[in-house]
């Protein structure tokens, strides 16, 4: 679906002047050419369409879902017990989650200020915060437990939910600063999905030790994660090199807020994070620009040298990983760019189930 819906909307933002150009192609025919952005939209609908059929199929016992399609469609559907809690907080992250949506497309047309998108998910995490019932508690690592003297479980009541504000803004913000590149967006947002939804299939399976809300937690997430991959690969098909596409803020703010919310419900924070080291140290090394301690342009791309087609840094290179890969590994194309830095994303993920898979048990009781 969001195959054909994509282009769909990428020709009426192009007819609405919703366009822009390539910089990292600026003095070729292809730099000259107007490119649709704000092409999120296309697979940020459809994932809300899906995880609202996902909600519709847990009322019912999966097997008689099951029977009722083999059936075609004749038979009867069981309904499930569903616990009143599960259904306010999938209500909450979808409220969330398309509010995440509608304020990145705001941002694609007003072209809002940088110091007004830090805090654009605070706004949108209201929903989660609100209707927010599970616990305040969290498991304290037993290396902390013997250093602090802390108890192995401590409550933290509203510092959780501060952290859980904190989840939000730098995940939302992370996909949308380590950018600029075709095919990096989406490709870093299916990356990440994938791993997620692998540990939560994991957990859910019993190969990681966990109790029955965790398990909840991460077939919530699951249920987050799948549609997720795979509206991100179709978007992908459009924005890889040379992007015929751009999935603007619109899909960077969606994508971010959905990996939040799964970390946050899903209960694995910890794992989510280091899913997204990446991210993590991407918006590390940019706070000297971020916080204007050193100079920050408004596009921080690299140089593109029309007669090679090679990517070069800046003579003052600007502070994020997609300038870095280019100083520490030379000069390379634009899509060559893009997937050492989705390369590194996959180690960074594979790193994430090493520690996880070792340290269960032993980190934290």
């Amino acid at each position: 679906l969001p195959l054909h819906l994509t282009p769909a909307v990428a020709g009426k933002t192009e007819k609405r002047g919703i366009c822009g150009k390539d910089l990292n192609k600026k003095g070729t025919p292809a730099g000259d050419l107007a490119i649709p952005e704000a092409a999120g939209l296309a697979p940020g609908c459809v994932f809300l369409l899906c995880v609202t059929c996902f909600q519709f199929l847990h009322y019912y016992d999966i097997f008689s879902v099951i029977t009722f399609f083999r059936n075609g469609f004749r038979g009867v559907l069981h309904p499930a017990l569903v616990a009143e809690s599960w259904i306010v907080d999938y209500n909450a992250a979808l409220a969330t989650i398309g509010f995440m949506l509608f304020l990145g497309f705001v941002d694609d047309v007003l072209d809002v200020r940088w110091r007004v998108k830090l805090i654009l998910p605070l706004f949108a995490s209201l929903p989660l915060l609100v209707a927010y019932s599970g616990g305040t508690t969290v498991s304290i690592p037993r290396p902390l437990q013997s250093i602090a003297h802390l108890p192995s479980n401590l409550d933290l009541g509203w510092a959780y939910l501060l952290f859980m504000v904190l989840v939000t803004v730098f995940s939302t913000n992370s996909i949308n600063i380590l950018a600029g590149v075709n095919g990096l967006e989406a490709g870093q947002t299916f990356v990440i999905a994938c791993s997620v939804l692998l540990h939560n299939i994991l957990v859910v399976s019993g190969f990681f030790s966990a109790t029955e809300s965790v398990r909840e937690g991460n077939l919530f997430s699951a249920y987050l994660m799948f549609p997720l991959a795979a509206v991100s690969f179709a978007l992908l098909w459009y924005n890889w090199y040379p992007s015929r596409v751009f999935v603007g803020d619109t899909f960077t703010y969606f994508a971010g807020m959905t990996i939040a919310v799964a970390g946050i419900l899903g209960h694995f924070s910890e794992t989510l994070l280091i899913f997204l080291l990446p991210q993590v140290l991407n918006f590390i090394y940019s706070l000297p620009q971020l916080f204007k301690i050193v100079p920050c342009p408004r596009h921080r791309l690299p140089v593109f040298d029309p007669q090679t087609g090679l990517l070069r840094p800046k003579d003052q290179p600007d502070w994020n990983l997609v300038n870095l890969f280019l100083q520490l590994f030379g000069r390379c194309g634009e899509n060559a760019l893009c997937i050492r830095l989705l390369v590194f994303q996959t180690l960074c993920c594979g790193l994430a189930f090493v520690i996880r898979y070792f340290l269960q048990g032993v980190y934290k009781a």
